[in-house]
């Protein structure tokens, strides 16, 4: 039978998607346990979830948070950093603490046979941390250091101006690395505070995926069920009912062949009942490469590499942000397209041929979230610091599927008022000032 090339052959019927559940149990200490078994590879990955994000943090310690993470594996339970290095080293181990907005995980993976030392490991990092005194030193050093030197990148001067015009003092403005001010402050008895109020069982999940042998349960207890705490507070922070300083904000940097753009709102909370629409009305209009404002200022003007849209739900409603880094002379030309690109998800539903694009990138990237023992403990991680239900994966497709293209329309009149977005530009105000100003005022700033 010979091969018609004239026409590409139809899609066929996608597979349905097996999401892995995790056993769950909790240890007498309240410290909730849930695993996956995958017995494919002889490797696990490990995680101990907790509510130590940089929320939790006030904000003359911006950046506690942050620091606590970078320096936990830096000496535990009597070891130095370098008898650390060596121990995990020799486990073949790999241990590494991730921190944001809403927890800290401290995370390893490890081959199956290594798994009872790796618990060791991983016990000694999040409850015995030393918190030497010249580790301490040496990271903050060093985070001050990098602080002082992302100065230099428009993007994250762009990063840390937009988290203050939106939030203002609420958690959320303030970068997880914190700033220069706050975090030379900071002493080993912060870190050690931090860690003795935020550190507890009452509020931990243990999450695990992989080659898990059957007394699982019982090495878990061996190493964690003599650990106690204090209840801790693990309310979000209010939510930031609108942004804090609309409008235009520039900040100066004089002979920049290139402005970096920022427009940003207030998005959602994860796990708000509107999150389908959402990241619908997200992928639509700057999510996916053949989004709006990548097909406008990208495809059609030739005025960036790239332009695009995000929206970071967190505990409470985080950030959305349309960004661009552009050419200085068409600054002023690219804010008006990408407000007008705002303007028009307002007034118009999207078209059918939109809402499957989005729809499908959306539903059919899915299974990319579960190829790995590491993804399938970051989606479990997921949904315990968000509370999300068990049956989030299994329904995420019907409920991204049911969007329609009205309610992707009330989700932009909903979040995308533009006399209540603040727009940032870095860049050569000399260049492109004039350009600004005849979208309306614009306040001169420094970098912070």
């Amino acid at each position: 039978m010979s091969l018609d090339r004239s026409r590409a052959p139809e899609a066929g019927v996608a597979r349905g998607l097996q999401i892995p559940r995790p056993e769950r149990h909790r240890l007498p200490n309240e410290m909730m346990v849930a695993a996956v078994r995958r017995p494919r590879l002889p490797e696990a990955t490990v995680s101990l979830v907790l509510p130590a994000g940089a929320d939790s943090t006030g904000p003359n310690q911006s950046g506690l948070a942050s620091l606590v993470a970078k320096v936990l594996p830096e000496g535990a339970s009597g070891k130095s950093s370098r008898e650390m290095a060596t121990w995990l080293d020799g486990l073949g181990v790999h241990l590494g603490v991730a921190v944001g907005y809403d927890s800290m995980i401290v995370r390893l993976h490890t081959l199956s046979g290594q798994l009872a030392p790796a618990l060791d490991a991983l016990a000694a990092v999040a409850l015995e941390p030393d918190f030497p005194p010249d580790e301490v030193e040496r990271c903050r050093s060093e985070r001050l250091d990098a602080i002082r030197r992302l100065k230099d990148e428009p993007a994250d001067v762009a990063a840390d101006v937009l988290a203050e015009l939106l939030f203002a003092d609420h958690p959320y403005g303030r970068l997880t690395r914190g700033r220069e001010d706050t975090v030379e402050s900071l002493a080993r008895e912060d870190l050690a505070g931090f860690h003795a109020h935020r550190f507890s069982p009452r509020a931990a999940t243990l999450v695990a995926c992989g080659d898990l042998p059957e007394d699982f349960s019982d090495l878990v207890a061996a190493r964690f069920g003599d650990w106690w705490g204090e209840a801790v507070d693990t309310e979000p922070p209010a939510p930031a009912r609108r942004v804090a300083n609309p409008g235009i904000v520039l900040v100066d940097r004089p002979g920049s062949a290139q402005s970096e753009i920022r427009i940003g709102g207030i998005g959602l909370r994860r796990g708000d009942p509107d999150e389908p629409g959402g990241r619908v009305a997200n992928a639509i209009l700057g999510g996916l490469f053949n989004s709006r404002l990548n097909m406008n200022l990208r495809e059609d003007k030739g005025w960036t590499y790239g332009a695009r849209s995000t929206m970071s739900m967190r505990r409470s409603p985080g950030p959305l942000s349309l960004r661009a880094a552009v050419e200085t002379a068409v600054t002023g030309a690219a804010v008006q397209e990408m407000l007008r690109e705002v303007r028009a998800m307002r007034e118009s539903p999207p078209t059918a041929g939109e809402m499957r694009t989005a729809s499908g990138a959306l539903t059919r990237s899915l299974p990319l979230r579960f190829e790995t023992n590491a993804q399938i403990a970051g989606t479990i991680a997921e949904q315990a610091i968000y509370g999300l239900p068990d049956d989030y994966w299994d329904t995420f497709p019907s409920r991204i599927e049911q969007v329609s293209a009205g309610e992707v329309q009330d989700m932009a009149l909903r979040l995308l008022d533009p006399d209540d977005l603040a727009v940032l530009v870095v860049g050569d105000a000399g260049a492109v000032l004039p350009g600004l100003e005849q979208l309306g005022p614009v306040l001169l700033r420094d970098a912070p």
